[in-house]
């Protein structure tokens, strides 16, 4: 047994001979059990307080004069700590402890361990019972002493805990906030919720141990499970898992329909685009997709992320003109709560972190605001985003196509696109060509549209040899995207649509735009056919999707002309 498990009690020296007043005085104005008398460096005798006031009580306070020296035990050896053990044999002897500087540490009283051993043996179920007691309604005891050093522990979790300090434990987050460094602060009793590192939620109480002085020397700090609340961050894990699957779904439902279609095409020129789109679909390399409006970016894109490893992860597409700018920060990155008035409780993910391990298509690239581009370069380059309003960056895995109808190469030269994210962007370009200039395609498409819309409308409709023929004439200024909305137009009204040799496609206007007035500025005079020609097609239309469509352009390309025009 260890001394430590012993009973060592404190001891007052009391020099030797000394008056009755002296050990009196000694007596009353201390705590100490034992007194040692001691005749110089000499110990010479020790009396026990409690011998002290029996034999005060049996002469009387007024008539004792001397202490008799049966009270007094002369038969003591001065040893050091690591010695008791040695003098545990001779149980007639009191032995008075002094530490290796010289200073008398106290008595070892074997009659109180005695005692306590006898006790222990009258109900032998006192320690379990204590030991229930514990296990029922604390999960640990934690002790640290007056500096916040972890001195004691009852939890095996705890003790790698030993010898360190509560204020460094609370730093680190091994478990924070620290109750027993609380009390250590105030000085009075605490309580308090308390987490972990692992994620575990405790309530702790902490009660401070004083000295005579009104001091802190112990904190004893008594753990206590929190089921209910561990339960209830369980629950708000998996709402919040939960949201985010709903988050996915919604992104999955507001893609545009091309994913189930294949990329078709008889062309030569389209072969060597699909050799190219096989040979980088495999790597995780950036990619810009170029082209003119309507020639089939995101199809290409589509076809990419279907041919790569990620195919059975999120495509996520995102049109950066399409979406006003204010917005468009929170779709790609996503929120945290609180971030600007009216957040959604627990934030909202965005984009990128929803096409996390997948891909994501950043069509218009081109449209981006220089703040916008900053933070793209940064995701390309470190793979991480911070929501709008966050204070942490998290790690994101998701590859990043793009594709524009702009001339970056320009806007780099005029400053509305950055050089460095350009680089980022153009690791692989791949260029699609007008559909004007592969004139096989144009055959092989119309078809495929005319099957696809017969289906979808339950009609029976045939091109006729002189409509392909004019399909062939013509230049498709819209591309692959005017050519399906021709088809669908000759299937809904079924009869055939032949252009005009001043026209792209059937007019949908029998108004003179142009007035008869000589044109003596060209710029004015075209913003004036463009702005005639969207102000008769909202006649027409409801949506600005639905202008697109009909005018075979972006609808991005529709809200930028309505907003130089002031058109509400």
């Amino acid at each position: 047994m260890k001394v430590e498990n012993y009973f060592i009690r404190e001891a007052l020296s009391v020099r030797w001979p000394a008056s009755m007043e002296e050990i009196l005085f000694s007596a009353l104005e201390s705590t100490y059990p034992f007194f040692l008398l001691i005749d110089g460096e000499k110990i010479v005798g020790c009396i026990k307080r409690e011998t002290l006031y029996t034999k005060i009580k049996e002469v009387g306070l007024n008539k004792i004069r001397f202490i008799p020296m049966e009270s007094i035990s002369t038969n003591v050896s001065v040893v050091t700590k690591e010695q008791v053990t040695e003098k545990l044999d001779d149980t007639n002897k009191i032995i008075v402890v002094k530490e290796e500087t010289g200073k008398i540490k106290g008595v070892f009283d074997l009659r109180i361990h005695t005692e306590i051993q006898e006790k222990v043996g009258e109900d032998k179920w006192l320690f379990k019972e204590m030991q229930a007691f514990f296990d029922e309604f604390f999960l640990s005891v934690f002790v640290t002493d007056e500096k916040g050093k972890v001195i004691s522990v009852t939890s095996q979790d705890d003790q790698q805990h030993l010898g360190k300090n509560v204020f460094d434990l609370e730093q680190e987050r091994v478990f924070y906030p620290s109750i027993s460094a609380k009390v250590l602060k105030s000085g009075k009793r605490e309580t308090g919720i308390q987490y972990t590192k692992k994620g575990e939620i405790f309530q702790i109480e902490s009660i401070p141990v004083k000295n005579e002085a009104g001091e802190v020397v112990r904190v004893l700090s008594i753990t206590k499970d929190a089921p209910e609340l561990t339960q209830l961050k369980r629950n708000l894990e998996e709402t919040k898992a939960l949201l985010d699957s709903y988050q996915r779904e919604i992104a999955s439902f507001r893609q545009d329909k091309y994913e189930d279609k294949a990329l078709i095409f008889k062309d030569k020129k389209m072969e060597e685009v699909f050799e190219l789109i096989r040979s980088v679909a495999s790597v995780d390399t950036t990619i810009l997709i170029l082209g003119e409006t309507g020639v089939g970016k995101q199809m290409v894109a589509n076809q990419i992320h279907s041919m790569s490893h990620r195919r059975d992860k999120p495509f996520i597409t995102i049109n950066c003109g399409a979406i006003p700018e204010n917005l468009l920060e929170t779709e790609l990155f996503g929120y945290e709560e609180g971030a600007f008035s009216g957040t959604r409780k627990g934030g909202k993910l965005g984009l990128l972190q929803i096409a996390d391990k997948g891909t994501i298509f950043l069509d218009e690239i081109g449209e981006l605001t220089p703040t916008l581009q900053v933070k793209l370069l940064r995701v390309l380059q470190e793979k991480v985003i911070m929501k709008v309003g966050g204070t942490k960056e998290q790690k994101i895995d998701v590859r990043i196509i793009t594709a524009t109808n702009k001339d970056l190469k320009k806007m780099i030269l005029t400053g509305t696109f950055r050089e460095d994210l350009y680089y980022r962007i153009n690791v692989v370009p791949i260029q699609i060509p007008p559909l004007r200039e592969r004139k096989e395609d144009i055959h092989a498409l119309s078809y495929y549209f005319l099957k696809r819309f017969n289906k979808n409308y339950q009609k029976y409709i045939q091109l006729l040899p002189n409509q392909l023929e004019q399909f062939l004439g013509y230049s498709w200024p819209g591309n692959v995207r005017e050519l399906e909305n021709v088809i669908e137009r000759i299937v809904v009204l079924e009869k055939p649509i032949f252009f005009e040799k001043k026209e792209p496609v059937e007019s949908y206007f029998h108004e003179q735009s142009i007035s008869k007035d000589p044109i003596t500025n060209l710029t004015e005079t075209m913003e004036k056919i463009e702005k005639d020609i969207l102000l008769k097609t909202m006649e027409h239309c409801s949506t600005t999707r639905e202008m697109a469509k009909r005018l075979g352009v972006n609808q991005s390309t529709i809200v930028r002309k309505l907003q130089k025009f002031g058109i509400r």
